[in-house]
């Protein structure tokens, strides 16, 4: 097996890069089991994933935030097993993975992947983009938005850099008109966000849908009522926790398959690419990707 690194430079100010000497040791006298590929732009790690099928007995592994692994995974063929390791901003995908305690170090992590083994994981698709996480929409598809900028200005820890671009979007919440579809029932919900998760975490630990698993085959939707700010302050640290399950403005759904309309375009983010839609589309694709993971991991 040929291991094969995408590597985002710029993921993490550039915490990424630090895995390269890393890689050259590990596999030093070794250089046919390994390549590395340093990303260039957007869309790139799409490119490069997509060069590999299931003949070429490759593990490609993302090397970054959750951006540079939603690129990896848009590109990725079918049955070619894929790793994350989280270098970058935001690394909520592999929280779900429940590293052993003992994993502490980017560099640790690193080599215990290439150690691994390799487990079968559900992922989603939003209007045929896939994803390993999250889509949510409304006021939090907005901090995701402001969360980008002050990521790249404040280097501060993942969760802070959520609260801080939370607090400076709150003036700009507004009410949502939501159509939700499930087995053919569509309910209207006044929201203000929606999260609908693959995955348990996002907003660099946030816990919106606290019984989310990637391996059940079902997305968990976290709906928030549009309220006012103190509710809203009320809830944060419940929402953070993933203590607000008996909150009477949370409603949750689980669902193989589901369909979102809202009255127009608003924004929204998909594993943290931002895109503004109207009408979103979501079907689960239950143990499509073979991913590799540590020994140790929790997952199996």
């Amino acid at each position: 097996m040929k291991h094969i690194f995408i590597i985002n430079p710029v993921s993490g100010h550039g915490r990424s890069s630090k895995l390269v000497p890393w890689i050259h040791a590990y596999f030093a006298n070794r250089e046919n089991d390994y390549q590395i590929f340093m990303t260039t732009g957007n869309g790139h790690a799409t490119q490069l994933a997509a060069q590999y099928s299931v003949q070429d007995d490759v593990t490609v592994y993302a090397c970054g935030g959750d951006g540079t692994a939603y690129e990896v995974l848009n590109g990725l063929q079918e049955g070619v097993p894929m790793a994350v390791i989280p270098s970058g901003t935001g690394n909520d995908f592999t929280r779900s993975f429940q590293y052993p305690k003992n994993l502490k170090s980017l560099k640790d992590i690193l080599i215990q992947t290439i150690e691994g083994r390799n487990v079968q994981i559900d992922i989603g698709e939003a209007n045929g983009l896939r994803f390993h996480n999250c889509t949510t929409m409304g006021l939090d598809a907005k901090v995701t938005i402001k969360a980008h900028t002050v990521g790249k200005r404040l280097p501060m820890p993942s969760k802070l850099v959520y609260i801080v671009s939370l607090f400076l979007t709150l003036k700009e919440r507004a009410p949502v008109e939501l159509h939700l579809t499930l087995d053919g029932k569509t309910t209207v919900h006044e929201m203000i966000l929606c999260a609908v998760m693959n995955g348990k975490y996002y907003g660099g630990g946030f816990k919106p849908t606290p019984d989310a698993s990637v391996q059940d085959g079902l997305f968990d939707v976290c709906l928030v009522d549009y309220c006012d700010l103190w509710t809203i302050l009320r809830l944060l640290p419940k929402y953070m926790f993933g203590t607000h399950i008996n909150e009477k403005q949370a409603h949750f759904y689980k669902a193989d398959k589901l369909e979102i309309r809202t009255l127009e375009p608003i924004a929204s983010q998909i594993d943290g690419e931002v895109y503004h839609l109207q009408e979103y589309k979501f079907i689960m694709r239950p143990k499509w990707l073979t991913a590799r993971v540590p020994q140790n991991c929790e997952i199996h």
